[in-house]
């Protein structure tokens, strides 16, 4: 039976104010808001309604409430009291929600009915109260339109999975180094497409194609010196920052970026879909790699596969987690079989870098100390490196701590200089030299950027041992680039010795 009152009856019916609900994924779904607004109105009109407000929702997902600003701000005005409506008009199931757990769709359409608003499916064949049957219908209808979403899903999914497979982009930015190619249907190119720029026709496919040069350098760079130089990824990201190389993201090199650089297989090549999951609107979680769908050789590398698997490699090596026992196990195997212990044979080795034994041993002396392995083995140079680098931390980490206990305001310019309370320092840590059979220490004095002071750390005549801490002022020297302070100059320098990093910031007993 039809329930929808003649025109004479509608329009002797006292209006009821109503509120419409129109909602859509995209703006090429059949029933559009702007359609469902057009049959919604129509339907107030028939049925004595006065349209008094719209809630809009363009181009969002019914699977869940999250981003439905329109039915977010509803459903507020509704439990706050300020809804000047009593029904609540929508176009059928499907456009309150699509949400997996019908119980949810179920539970927002009561907060409505227990704020005395009833909610209307204008296209359903039921009628919306609270007898058995219409809860029953309701109940499969929601039910359908999830299973709708679900299967939708699998079958966008099945499709992703065969393009990529034939060698086509699924979205998402190119990333640094490479470009999006709109392909037609038969495979021709029709061009670059730019940042945000989608193809033009449904049957087009998106590929990879090379990007500039200037990038393309860049990236082999990149993996020279994580190869070449075995700088880590922090390190690599700092320098293309500090020589102002631009990542055409609008924003800095970060460890996330070098990473990318160097692990991401779509630089050899590799087309690859199914890295992560978020079907349905669930949380993102990492697949494993056998999930992974690759197609290889789909377009021109930038990388050669050899070096990608080198700095695959290399990236195992630095990630293992080495025992003591082990490291020590490398620098005896490395002497067996070279009769020499160097820092350029343990890194060119696989196992640990020269400063992974610095940083676990606290100097790589000490390592070979512990491996029974004598340091004659290590050049004189070597050795006495390897102690300035760690009086060089040990100070840094003072100097770190003195400026936080008199709460300076301090701003890092490089890994040794300092801006402290308007004042630039750095420092320097030098070593003993004999030049013209006198010992002498060479200070520099001119620094870039420019500073106001030298925090200079002397070693003893052995290079074993700090020997001094001078704070030394860089304008008494204006024509000088280095100063030579040598055993028989050295009272000259003793105005500006201290007797300690916390005597310098006044943090010493007595002071």
């Amino acid at each position: 039976m039809d329930r929808r009152p003649t025109g004479d009856a509608a329009l002797s019916r006292p209006t009821t104010p109503a509120a419409l609900y129109v909602r859509a994924s995209t703006e090429h779904q059949n029933y559009s808001t702007r359609h469902q607004e057009a049959a919604l109105r129509e339907y107030a009109t028939e049925h004595g309604y006065e349209v008094v407000n719209i809630f809009r929702d363009e181009g969002r997902s019914g699977l869940t409430l999250g981003g439905r600003v329109g039915l977010l701000t509803l459903l507020e005005q509704i439990q706050t009291g300020q809804a000047n409506f009593t029904t609540i008009l929508v176009y059928d199931v499907s456009r309150w929600g699509r949400f997996q757990d019908i119980d949810e769709a179920a539970h927002y359409e009561y907060v409505c009915r227990r704020a005395g608003i009833k909610v209307c499916y204008c296209a359903e064949i039921f009628a919306n109260d609270v007898s058995p049957i219409a809860t029953l219908i309701k109940g499969l209808k929601r039910a359908m339109a999830a299973e709708y979403s679900r299967e939708l899903s699998v079958k966008v999914f099945n499709a992703q999975v065969r393009l990529t497979q034939a060698g086509y982009k699924q979205g998402g930015s190119a990333g640094y180094g490479l470009r999006r190619m709109a392909v037609s249907a038969s495979g021709q190119p029709k061009g670059i497409l730019g940042p945000g720029e989608r193809k033009n026709m449904p049957s087009d496919r998106v590929t990879y194609v090379p990007g500039p040069e200037d990038e393309k350098t860049v990236i082999h760079r990149v993996y020279a010196m994580y190869l070449d130089e075995r700088m880590p990824e922090v390190r690599i990201a700092a320098r293309l920052n500090d020589e102002k190389v631009p990542t055409g993201l609008g924003r800095p090199w970060s460890v996330h970026l070098v990473k990318q650089v160097l692990t991401n297989h779509k630089y050899v090549g590799t087309m690859t879909f199914n890295r992560s999951t978020q079907h349905m609107r669930s949380t993102r979680r990492a697949n494993d790699k056998n999930k992974w769908v690759h197609r290889e050789h789909a377009f021109e590398a930038v990388v050669p596969r050899e070096r990608f698997v080198q700095a695959a490699e290399e990236r195992r090596r630095r990630r293992k987690k080495w025992t003591d026992d082990e490291m020590l196990d490398v620098l005896r195997d490395i002497l067996v079989e070279h009769g020499r212990v160097t820092p350029e044979l343990i890194n060119s080795s696989h196992g640990p870098s020269v400063k992974s034994y610095a940083f676990r041993f606290n100097s790589l002396v000490s390592a070979m100390g512990l491996a029974g392995i004598s340091w004659p083995s290590l050049s004189r140079g070597t050795i006495t490196r390897f102690r300035l680098r760690c009086v060089t931390r040990g100070i840094t980490n003072e100097l770190n701590r003195c400026m936080a206990a008199v709460e300076a305001k301090v701003e890092r310019l490089t890994p040794r200089t300092w801006r402290v309370n308007g004042v630039t320092v750095r420092l320097l840590c030098t070593r003993c030299r004999f030049e013209r059979s006198h010992p002498c220490w060479k200070v520099t004095v001119a620094h870039t950027p420019a500073v106001d002071f030298v925090i200079w750390v002397r070693m003893d005549q052995a290079n074993e041992h700090l020997e001094q801490i001078y704070l030394i002022p860089v304008a008494e020297f204006p024509e000088h680039q280095y100063i030579w302070p040598s055993t028989r100059t050295l009272p000259r320098y003793e105005q500006y010795a201290v007797p300690s990093l916390q005597a310098m910031f006044g943090l010493a007993k007595g002071t």
